[in-house]
């Protein structure tokens, strides 16, 4: 069993994965289509990818239990 800080740090760290790849997606979407798309889509896509990607790392985590 992991410490209480230990945890905490792997909870920071996928969160901070999380939200880089979700700015990622909203940095390549705003490049890539500009001012094609209504000001909310990018926002709105970064937000969902970083949940997906926070899901995905924590349902990893527990698969290594």
């Amino acid at each position: 069993m992991a410490s209480d800080k230990v945890r905490a740090l792997i909870a920071f760290a996928k969160f901070a994965i999380a939200l880089a790849a979700g700015y990622g997606i909203y940095y390549v979407w705003m490049e890539t289509r500009g001012g094609l798309d209504e000001e909310y889509i990018p926002y709105v896509a970064g937000g969902i990818v970083t949940i997906m990607v926070f899901v995905l790392l924590s349902k990893l985590n527990k698969g290594a239990d």
